[in-house]
């Protein structure tokens, strides 16, 4: 038998065998959680399902026929059995997920997390709540508890998730909340990105296809849209926070696209043909967790050119210690800074052919 990648999943794997007898439901699991040991025969064989805003969880958990809920498109109804909330590090974040057990009726539940990422405070919190918590165990820097409330969690818990409308650029207003990048200011790289197109916007074609790649509040794409109302938008993210904001900042903006789950390039296919877009937009990131992580811009740069037009533009914006130059020499051949401050720069690179 495998073990689980993440610490937190070796520890959940230590107490399985004592849990045969009812379903599981792992909430706010990220990617790098390990499902297979939970459907591996012969050692957990009841029901598992996931309830995540990880969109690449989601697709794992489906691979595998888990029951599966992506909080942009469903939620269950009703949970039995043991819940285990994994604890993100965004305390806020935290919140919301409180806030659906509490909407579920939930009185009991089990809490794990990273010591050094919140569960400890968190633990804190519920207690201070006036809910039991005890610890069942701890290991390799994480900590389970079980949590169990004599009244509704509702009654019991401040749960009032942080989201927040912020005014963007030429008035737009953002939606936003807890586990969604940038929360409560408008990015200073993705401003950055927009005052580059500021300056050309009405030199583009009044019509095209734009992809805004990792969309987070919808601003980038937003923006277009009320510079370019004809074009078409498909915003993408694997967070399923982000694809509820975007949503939403759309709706109060009074514009239209079409909003996905998509890690990357992969998920486009049903609603996007290779050599189909006319510029992709992206402020990218840089970390998974507290780690860094190049993988993602690694590949939106080096695939870009498959998805894009002849003629066709990838522009970002990142950090300017990021190694993206050698990156967009290599997928496109050529590239231009359109902009740098101390912090940021902007990056330009059409396909050719």
């Amino acid at each position: 038998m495998s073990s689980a990648a993440c610490p937190r999943g070796q520890l959940l794997l230590r107490h399985l065998p004592d849990w045969l007898d009812q379903p599981l439901t792992l909430i706010a699991a990220a990617a790098d959680f390990q499902l297979q040991p939970l459907v591996t025969p012969g050692f957990f064989n009841q029901k598992t399902r996931v309830w995540t805003s990880d969109w690449r969880l989601a697709s794992t958990a489906q691979r595998l026929d888990l029951e599966s809920y992506f909080i942009s498109q469903q939620a269950p109804t009703e949970v039995d059995g043991r819940l285990v909330l994994l604890w993100p590090k965004a305390k806020g974040e935290g919140y919301w997920w409180l806030q659906q057990l509490a909407d579920l009726a939930i009185q009991q539940f089990y809490l794990l997390g990273e010591n050094q990422g919140g569960v400890k405070a968190a633990a804190k919190l519920l207690a201070e709540a006036g809910l039991q918590v005890s610890k069942l165990d701890s290991a390799r820097r994480c900590s389970l508890y079980i949590v169990q409330a004599t009244q509704p969690l509702g009654e019991l818990l401040p749960l009032q998730p942080a989201t927040t409308w912020l005014e963007g650029p030429a008035g737009l207003q953002l939606f936003n909340q807890p586990g969604v990048f940038s929360q409560n200011k408008v990015d200073e790289g993705s401003a950055l990105l927009l005052e580059t197109l500021e300056r050309e916007v009405s030199q583009l074609p009044s019509t095209g296809k734009l992809l805004d790649l990792g969309c987070g509040t919808g601003l980038l794409g937003a923006w277009f849209l009320s510079q370019r109302p004809a074009w078409q938008l498909l915003a993408t993210d694997v967070n399923g926070f982000a694809l509820l904001a975007t949503r939403k900042t759309l709706e109060a903006n009074g514009l239209q696209g079409q909003c996905l789950a998509a890690d990357v390039y992969t998920g486009l296919d049903d609603a996007c043909a290779p050599a189909s877009l006319d510029l992709i937009l992206s402020n990218p990131p840089f970390h998974t967790g507290r780690g860094t992580d190049y993988g993602p811009a690694e590949r939106l740069i080096k695939q870009a050119p498959a998805w894009l037009k002849p003629g066709g533009e990838l522009r970002i914006v990142a950090n300017r210690f990021l190694p993206y130059p050698d990156l967009l020499d290599a997928a496109f051949g050529s590239f231009t800074r359109l902009a740098e401050t101390g912090k940021f720069t902007v990056y330009q690179a059409r396909k050719t052919r």
